[in-house]
């Protein structure tokens, strides 16, 4: 990997873990969160820092898993559960994709520090020719010996420049038949878990918060067809989110492009039978002599 790239990667990541250090403070010990604000946070500091936005802060509540960026003021009472924050940043289009679960109640504080201590565990036995597979179990063994259910149908998964699912799924249970780590390639490792009554899988909501672009082709209609090039000249293949959009546009227009196949949503992700799910993820660069782990607070 070329020193340039490195250093980009570096910097995104140490931006990343620079703003969720700040949103852990920041939420310190409040009994009531507004999850819009709390988004808007992240991505305020972000800019600030240095960093742009790599995909829109992705805040979930107890059962939410991922893909939820609130777009209006949500307060919620947190005396008790998990709070996920998941931010995205990039230097270049080179991405740091990080995460952490702030849990109150022990038993939710257990959950989440198991969860914590699997990606510890899974992060020291990385290198080139392990699989991916072989990997996972680390994370599922660790999970499952603990008392909790990994949720089987999230990932982790290779980065690439200004492509945050670059091909490759870096699982959460055991696979057999998996590809194999290689050098000079990225990985975003997240560990989600849930109780062990819980389904260990997820269902799809209906809402959709987060869109990307899918295909750039023109289209008819004059209206969506400008929304469709804002869209491509603001944020080009990376996630975004409608508020970050003015108000003149509607919710609909990004159903209509993402019926049309223009737009990609991204369902939010919830766990099936209704269980807190946590989560920890940090990012790592992989070369011949070392793993770095660039969004290491």
């Amino acid at each position: 990997m070329k020193e340039e790239v490195l250093s980009k990667y570096l910097e995104a990541g140490r931006i990343a873990a620079k703003v969720l250090k700040y949103i852990e403070d920041y939420i310190g010990p409040k009994k009531k969160i507004d999850l819009y604000k709390l988004a808007l946070k992240c991505e305020e500091l972000i800019i600030k820092y240095g960093g742009k936005i790599a995909f829109p802060a992705n805040i979930g509540f107890n059962d939410i898993a991922a893909h939820y960026t609130p777009l209006n003021e949500e307060e919620v009472l947190f005396r008790e559960g998990i709070l996920k924050i998941d931010i995205g940043v990039h230097i270049d289009g080179y991405i740091a994709d990080t995460a952490i679960s702030i849990a109150r109640g022990y038993d939710n504080q257990s959950m989440a520090r198991a969860t914590k201590m699997a990606l510890e565990a899974v992060l020291g036995e990385i290198r080139p020719g392990v699989s991916l597979g072989e990997l996972g179990g680390i994370i599922e063994d660790y999970i499952n010996s603990n008392g909790y259910k990994v949720i089987r149908d999230l990932s982790g998964h290779l980065i690439d420049r200004y492509n945050l699912h670059a091909g490759k799924n870096f699982p959460n249970h055991r696979e057999w038949l998996s590809d194999k780590i290689r050098s000079d390639e990225v990985y975003a490792i997240e560990p989600f878990a849930t109780f062990s009554n819980g389904s260990g899988k997820i269902s799809h909501l209906s809402n959709i918060t987060i869109f990307s672009l899918a295909k750039t082709k023109k289209v008819k209609d004059k209206s969506l067809d400008k929304l469709r090039k804002t869209i491509m000249s603001r944020y080009g293949p990376l996630p975004f989110t409608p508020r970050w959009l003015n108000d003149n546009v509607s919710l609909e227009d990004f159903t209509k492009l993402m019926r049309m196949g223009i737009l990609k949503g991204y369902p939010v992700l919830i766990e099936k039978s209704g269980y807190p799910v946590s989560q920890f993820e940090h990012t790592v660069v992989i070369t011949d002599s070392e793993v770095i782990i660039t969004t290491r607070q």
